[in-house]
Order: structure tokens, then C-alpha cells, then sequence
């Protein structure tokens, strides 16, 4: 038989297994038409199978054609070294069984899946070992992992893996009647698992409730990659294509690219995600396709939306609620309390959204990383704004028309008709109007645009590898469009509110040293100032409470840049105008809250700008204050996240402020905002942002050790601070601020090292930093954030070869190391020099031209 006609025939086959028994024949006839050859095949082959005693989906009898022994008894087979106690499960390819490991080495319960072997083809087997590649390459906590594998006694491979003792994750979250929220961080530990796979190149393609069990500890562990496809073209060239695994996943958790047999990318285990968190969190699958044929359950997938699990849980809970005749079983009553459990509430809005946004149709709709799914995720758990937006009234209305191409047609033509006499009557009265409504469209459109590109296209693009190209090219688009609209805004205000806060926008994407950015700070500068002035205008006729906070967080963001510049004294001076304005708002809203934050930050702001000072007794008022009012709203909203997040920063940042002052009180300071933020990173251990703030933690800790001269101390903290700056620089090499924290991590490490008595490390860790600042300065030459830390590269280096001087007993090792100092001394002299001709030598390095060229003299009389 032709090779086409075979998979035929063994595509009809596998489907109609998947029926009931009674269903089979019917079934077959409906699918095979008038192909009387192709239904005689797969009937041949149907009857071989029940001959032959085998099993695809649900085994006929216990395995006993693969465990046929004269004594009958499974614990006998051996698979390589693991004993066989009893079958766990089975599926299309395998079955799988508990095991022990019987080699007198060590003893280990494990998980054996091995072919079938009445489907044991060459395609099959094909697919049984490159699940176990595939298994290979991972190593990940929520990923059952791979022990061993081989070729077992009657010829057929197997796979050890770990052996996962739980239940089905809807199973475990039911039982455990866990909350909302409590789901929620569950389904994060599955997207970890589904996302190392995703690093690795590896597509699950078959992420189903089944293939998720949660261990007795609560642990959910990814499952059977039987289905699963290497992206890399060189680890996958045997692949299965696509059509031929078609009858083999799972349709209600299929993809429609999936359905349709198309290519399968990552997005498709996005979409099988987004499917069960909406049955995790509602209890009910969006789409029902029992009892449905595979064309009628493809056609649900791909063409219908599903319902919003909020209104699901909704639905389900009107009919549970409902007078049930004869009173209630203990059943019905058990049932009721479990669907009580799922809130809509809690569900409608963020989560809705969140569930769709991971469920559309369009491969390119849904987020574009399981990473950005849990972010959105993350963001909803601590209160944020998620980016996730509802589907618009213009899609959903294209979509309706795709799906109803001829009764729409039928339905526009009448319509037209009965227009076109009234539309003759009125188009000369109407032909000016038009001509301003375009106008006003034209407009209306360029708005939106701008808006997208600025914050949905920009932000969907923005942590892909390499896409810095095109952010600069979004960046510049944007600034046309809103230069265009800036020119025609007029009296329009909420329009002049809306461009403020998109050239804010642009303005932190470009240089904001406190956030990802392009670099670029003149161009940060000048889309700050556009803000800034924007919205001075509006306080002169829109004076309001949201206005004032507006403009007060404006001026914040150009001192931010104006420090980026190294022009310390503007910046510190937009702190303060920011400050002026949230203390007056404080003043006349004694009582709200957000203004209380927005006083608090500024407060922070300032102390951070003092920093660049010599004014540490401001710089530390600053800090007091804004703790002050840190521990107040924390105490009105204990369980509130971010404000736990702002105390604990409050709390390190006195702590490193006062430790010349009073070492004691500022290590106590510092302990109590480390364990804070160690306890919100517990909390999120999926969330890189977090361990940032951790990694500050140990970074203010470690600087104020170093100010109060308790070296081994500092050298503790910035080893901790440099493992976590180094996993974030590892996993964002695009993110500029990352790569500053990660110099900045070496250069810290450096200095703890050379003072501990280690130069010649602290030499290596300081060479290190220079060589990421320079090529950040590259990418930006006027940025003397940069150039002022490559100045104390060199610094630190010259330190560290004096102290390798000075522990030298040869003269001719000695000189050299000498000489090597001053030439780095002269270096770093060179660099602050520049710094002050330019103007943006900040005021707490103003001695150090003086120190380097004193250093630089040092060296010299050592050589001579």
C-alpha cells in the first residue's frame, strides 16, 4: 500500500478507537464516505487489533501481551535495572507503570513508560525516543524529571522518570478548595516549567489537566512529553509532521492552529494554558465536545469564542443554586459548596481578560511569551494594571462577518437599497459634514495609533531577543505621530493629557536610568520637557487633584534623566518641585491615600539626589520621612503588597544612609528591609522583578558595610547581590539597566575583595565591570552615569594593583605592579577631567580630580 494511503488509513483507525464501542460503526461509515477501500483497510486493521487482543486508548486487559509469564506475575519483568510493581496509566503511544530500581545500588521508585507493542512502528518508536532527547534537556522543579532509559527484555525502549506520587491539578484544587488567589500562584509554577521547556526549544503540545499532577507537597510537575517538538530543525529533523499527531492531542485543549494541523509554535501551549487556567479558575472548560466529531469539535475550536470564565462560574452557579426536587443529597450539597467556592467577582475584569488575551484565536494575539503570560498574572496578585484588554467591538464585528459571509452579504444588500434613495436626498446637505467627520477620523486615528504603538505594540515587543531595532524604530514613529497631534490639539485637554503622558512614555523608553531603555538620554531629555511643559500649560485652566499629581510625577521623571546627564543640581531641583507639590496636595487631602504615596516617594526621590551630594544629613531627613509615611500606610493596609515593597525600601534605604552615624540602628534598618523583601520574593518565586529588589537589598547592605569599614561584612552582602544581578543580566542581555546592576554587582565585589585582603581577585571583578560599562557607553557616549562608573573601574583597579604592590618581595614585580596603578590612576583622572569640562561632574566626586592626581604622585615616588 502507497505510503499516503497507509496514514490514511491509520488516521481512520486511531479516530475510530476513540469512539465508544457501540458509536464504531457508524462512525466509520460516516468518516470513510464512499471510500470503499479505505474502509475496508481500516476494518481490517480494527479487527487485527481486537484479535491480536491490543490497545490504543484504554487497554483491552492488563498489558498481557507485553507481561505474559508462566507464572502470570508482572512484579517479574525487568526493564533494564527497574523491577515492574503495577501499571499507573496509559495512553496513545505507551503505557506507563511503577517500578522499583532493583540493581542493589540504591533503592528508587520510578516511573517506566514504554511502547506499545502492538503500535510499535518505526514512526512511533521514532516519537518514544525523541521524548526522551527532549526529557534530557530539561531539569526544571516542575518538570518530572528523566532518570534513565534503554531498551527493555523484549526488544521495545522505555524511559525512567521521575515518579510523580499526586492527582490532576483541577483534581488537587478542588479538593483543596483552594481560593482564587491560591490557584492563581499554583498555575505560575506550571507557566515556570512550561517556560524552561520553551528556553530549551522545546513545545509540550499537550498541556492538559492529566499531564499536570500536584505532589503531596503542593507541587505541580509538567507531564509526558510524548507529544512534544524540538523547534531547533537540527535536534528535530526526525519530527513527526504535524497532520500525522493530529488525532493524537487532546481537542479541548488543542490550539485551532493545532486542530487545523498547522505549524506549532510556542503560542500553542499558551493557548492550552489560557484553556486550563479558565478550568482552574471557573471549574468548567470553555468549550463542550463530548460527544462531537473531530470536524465539529474543530470547528468549536477555531470559530467559536468562549464564554468569559466569570460569567461561566456565573452560569454554573444559577443552576446549582436552583430549587432541586426532594430536597438534596450529600452529593449535590458537597457539589454546591465547591461551585460556591468559585467567585465571579474575583474572576471579572483583570482575569477575564488575562484568560482570553492567552486563548485567542490568532497565534500573534495571544502574549508572546509564557513569560509575559505570568507577568500579567503577577501583576493582577499584587494590584497592578495588567496589560491584557478585552477583544474591540471592530474585531469581534470582522470576526462575526468571516464567520457569516453570506447572510451579512444578503443583509448589507437590503440595507444599501433602502439606504441609497434617503443617501441621494441628503449628500449635498451632508458633503461638508463628511469632509470635517474625515477630518475628525483622520485625527481620531492617528491618536490611536500613536497610543498603540506606544502601549501595546511597543510593550509586546519589548523583552524579545534583539529587538531593540525596532523599539527605536517604534520610538520614532510615535514621536511623528504625536508631534503631528501636538500641533493640532488646540484647546483639547484630555488630548494634551493624553500626549504628556505618551511622551513620558517615549521619555523612559529612550534613557530613564530606572527602567529598560534605549540609551538614548538627549532624546529622553527632550521628551520629558514636552511633558513637563504640556502640562504647566493645563495647570493654568485644569487645576485638579489627578492633574497636580500628573505633573508632580513629571517633574520626577525629568530629574530622573537630568541625573542620567549628571546635571545634579537641575535634577535635584525637579525633586523638589515634585516634592512641593505632593506636600501641598497632602495638605489639602489629608486623607487620601494616594497622594500619601505619591509624598512618599517623592520624599525618596529627594534622598536619592542627595546621594550625588556631600548633603547626607538632607539625603537621610529625606529617607526618615519617607519611612514615616511608609509605616503609616502599611499600617492601614497590612496585607497591601506594594506598600510592604515601598516600607522595605524605606527601611534599607535609613539603614544605609545612618551608617556612619549609628552602625547598630542601620544594620537593624537593613535586616528588617531585606527579610521584607526576601519574604515578597518567597511569595513571587517566579518573578525576576522581585529578586532585583533583593539583590538592592544586598547591595545597600554591602554599601553601607563598606562605609562603616566592616569589610568581611560587605563582602557577604555583595556576593549575594552579584548572584542575583547576575541571573537577571543572564536572562534580559537586552535590558541596558540590567547590564548596569550586573557592572555595578562586579565593581562592588572588587572593592570588598581588595579590602578583604583578596586584590588579585578584586582586580579581575573590577576589569569586569569596565568591560560591560564601556560597551553600555557605546551605546550612549553621553551618558555620565556611565562614564562616571567606568572612572571608578579604573580607581578600584589601581587600588587593587597598589595592595598587589605592596605584597610583592621582588623590586621588579613590585615596579610593575607600581606602574600598572598609575596608569590606571591616570585613567580614571582622564575621565573625571571630561566630566568636569562638560559640566556634569557631580557634586559629591568634586574632590575627586584632586584625589587621583595626589594617588597618581604616590605611585610615582613608589616607582622611583
Amino acid at each position: 500500500m502507497e505510503t499516503g494511503k497507509w496514514q490514511k488509513v491509520k488516521d481512520v483507525f486511531l479516530e475510530v478507537l476513540e469512539k465508544p464501542q457501540k458509536e464504531r460503526a457508524d462512525f466509520l461509515a460516516k468518516i470513510c464516505g464512499d471510500d470503499f477501500e479505505l474502509r475496508a483497510e481500516a476494518e481490517k486493521l480494527l479487527a487485527a487489533h481486537f484479535e491480536a487482543e491490543s490497545f490504543i486508548e484504554k487497554p483491552v486487559f492488563e498489558v498481557a501481551t507485553v507481561f505474559k509469564s508462566n507464572g502470570g506475575a508482572q512484579t517479574e519483568k525487568r526493564f533494564g535495572h527497574y523491577k515492574i510493581i503495577r501499571e499507573i496509566g496509559a495512553g496513545g503511544m505507551g503505557v506507563v507503570f511503577l517500578a522499583e530500581r532493583d540493581d542493589g545500588e540504591f533503592s528508587q521508585q520510578v516511573a517506566v513508560k514504554i511502547v506499545r507493542q502492538t503500535l510499535a512502528d518505526s514512526e512511533l518508536i521514532n516519537r518514544f525516543k525523541r521524548e526522551r532527547q527532549i526529557l534530557a534537556l530539561l531539569n526544571h522543579p516542575n518538570i518530572a524529571n528523566l532518570l534513565d532509559g534503554g531498551i527493555g527484555e523484549n526488544g521495545l525502549p522505555f524511559l525512567a522518570m521521575e515518579y510523580v506520587e499526586g492527582e490532576p491539578i483541577t483534581t488537587f484544587v478542588e479538593r483543596e478548595n483552594l481560593s482564587v488567589e491560591d490557584r492563581l500562584k499554583l498555575f505560575l509554577k506550571v507557566c515556570a516549567g512550561v517556560a524552561h521547556a520553551h528556553r530549551n526549544l522545546i513545545v509540550h503540545r499537550d498541556i492538559k489537566p492529566s499531564n499536570v499532577f500536584v505532589t503531596g507537597d503542593g507541587n505541580p510537575k509538567l507531564l509526558d512529553f510524548g507529544l512534544a517538538k524540538l523547534l531547533s530543525d537540527s535536534l528535530d529533523h526526525e519530527a513527526t509532521p504535524e497532520q500525522s499527531i493530529l488525532r493524537a492531542m487532546t481537542p479541548a485543549y488543542a490550539s485551532p492552529e493545532q486542530m487545523r494541523g498547522e505549524k506549532i509554535t510556542t503560542a500553542s501551549d499558551i493557548y492550552s494554558l489560557g484553556v486550563l487556567l479558565y478550568e482552574l479558575l471557573s471549574g468548567e472548560r470553555p468549550f463542550h465536545l463530548k460527544n462531537q466529531n473531530f470536524d465539529e469539535a474543530m470547528r468549536v475550536v477555531c470559530e467559536s469564542e468562549p464564554t468569559l470564565p466569570s460569567d461561566a462560574v456565573t452560569d454554573r452557579h444559577n443552576y446549582t443554586t436552583g430549587e432541586i426536587g426532594g430536597g438534596q443529597t450529600a452529593d449535590e450539597r458537597d457539589y454546591k459548596s465547591r461551585v460556591a467556592n468559585h467567585n465571579p467577582q474575583k474572576l471579572r475584569g483583570d482575569l477575564d481578560n488575562i484568560v482570553l488575551t492567552a486563548m485567542r484565536k490568532e497565534p500573534e494575539r495571544r502574549y508572546p511569551t509564557v513569560e509575559k503570560f505570568a507577568e500579567d498574572i503577577e501583576r493582577h496578585l499584587q494590584g497592578l494594571p495588567v496589560r491584557a484588554r478585552p477583544n474591540t467591538f471592530s474585531y469581534r464585528a470582522e470576526k462575526f462577518i468571516k464567520r457569516n459571509r453570506l447572510s451579512v452579504a444578503a443583509g448589507l444588500l437590503i440595507i444599501f437599497s433602502l439606504l441609497g434613495g434617503i443617501a441621494a436626498t441628503v449628500w449635498q446637505a451632508r458633503r461638508a459634514e463628511a469632509q470635517k467627520a474625515r477630518a475628525e477620523n483622520r485625527f481620531n486615528d492617528v491618536r490611536k495609533l500613536s497610543n498603540s504603538l506606544m502601549f501595546e505594540i511597543h510593550d509586546s515587543v519589548k523583552d524579545l531577543q534583539g529587538s531593540t531595532p525596532t523599539r527605536q524604530l517604534i520610538v520614532s514613529r510615535a514621536l511623528e505621530y504625536l508631534d503631528s497631534l501636538a500641533q493640532e490639539s488646540g484647546d483639547d485637554s484630555s488630548l494634551q493629557r493624553e500626549l504628556a503622558t505618551a511622551y513620558e512614555k517615549i521619555g523612559d523608553i529612550q534613557g530613564n536610568p530606572y527602567s529598560a531603555n534605549l540609551g538614548d538620554t538627549n532624546g529622553a531629555l527632550d521628551s520629558y520637557g514636552k511633558a513637563v511643559a504640556i502640562r504647566e500649560a493645563l495647570r493654568g485652566t485644569q487645576k485638579t487633584t489627578e492633574t497636580e499629581m500628573e505633573i508632580g510625577r513629571a517633574f520626577r521623571g525629568l530629574g530622573d534623566i537630568l541625573e542620567a546627564k549628571g546635571n545634579q543640581a537641575e535634577s535635584i531641583e525637579n525633586y523638589r518641585r515634585s516634592l512641593r507639590i505632593f506636600q501641598q496636595l497632602a495638605i489639602e487631602k489629608p486623607n487620601d491615600a494616594a497622594v500619601e504615596d505619591e509624598l512618599g516617594r517623592a520624599y525618596d526621590t529627594l534622598g536619592d539626589g542627595f546621594g550625588h551630594t556631600e548633603n547626607t544629613s538632607e539625603k537621610l531627613q529625606s529617607y526618615q520621612k519617607a519611612l514615616e509615611i511608609r509605616q503609616k500606610l502599611l499600617a492601614q493596609n497590612p496585607s497591601d503588597a506594594k506598600q510592604k515593597r515601598s516600607t522595605a525600601v524605606a527601611f534599607l534605604k535609613v539603614g544605609g544612609a545612618s551608617a556612619l552615624i549609628n552602625k547598630a540602628e542601620a544594620v537593624e534598618n537593613l535586616r528588617r528591609g531585606t527579610e521584607m523583601m526576601e519574604a515578597l520574593s518567597a511569595r513571587e518565586p517566579n518573578s525576576a522583578k522581585a529578586r532585583r529588589e533583593v539583590g538592592f537589598a544586598y547591595f545597600l547592605t554591602g554599601n553601607a558595610m563598606i562605609e562603616a569599614k566592616d569589610y568581611p561584612a560587605a563582602l557577604a552582602s555583595r556576593l549575594k547581590a552579584f548572584e542575583i544581578r547576575r541571573k537577571s543580566a543572564e536572562q534580559d542581555a537586552k535590558n541596558q539597566q540590567a547590564q548596569f546592576d550586573f557592572a555595578a554587582a562586579y565593581a562592588d565585589l572588587g572593592e570588598a575583595y581588595t579590602e578583604t585582603g583578596e586584590p588579585a581577585k578584586g582586580f579581575e571583578q573590577a576589569k569586569k565591570a569596565l568591560e560591560i560599562l564601556e560597551t553600555l557607553s557605546a551605546s550612549d557616549p553621553t551618558d555620565a552615569v556611565y562614564q562616571r562608573n567606568i572612572g571608578y573601574c579604573y580607581e578600584r583597579m589601581a587600588q587593587a594593583k597598589e595592595r598587589l604592590a605592596a605584597n610583592q618581595t621582588p623590586t621588579g614585580a613590585r615596579v610593575k605592579e607600581w606602574m600598572e596603578a598609575t596608569d590606571l590612576y591616570q585613567k580614571a583622572l582622564n575621565v573625571f577631567s571630561d566630566l568636569q569640562s562638560k559640566k556634569t561632574l557631580i557634586p559629591a566626586d568634586a574632590g575627586k580630580i584632586e584625589k587621583l592626581r595626589a594617588k597618581i604622585s604616590e605611585c610615582q615616588n613608589a616607582v622611583n
